[in-house]
């Protein structure tokens, strides 16, 4: 089980891929959920590295796509 974001960043414009392996301890808080939103991990920009992920809405603005699989 995994999921993958396409992530744009709004600092620098910079557009990459990002994913995690579930299990890592994460499927437990994925069970009942449809997305998953990760602020406790730093996702960062790998042009800028600025972190992507300080707050729900900021994660959800920079976030185009998600996947989640199994």
């Amino acid at each position: 089980m995994g999921i993958a974001y396409q992530i744009k960043c709004r600092h620098c414009g910079a557009e990459f891929n990002y994913s995690q392996n579930m299990s890592l301890g994460l499927t437990s808080r994925l069970a009942n959920c449809k997305s998953h939103i990760e602020t406790e991990s730093p996702i960062r920009c790998p042009a800028c590295m600025k972190r992507l992920n300080t707050t729900e809405t900021e994660f959800n603005e920079q976030v185009h796509t998600a996947i989640l699989w199994d």
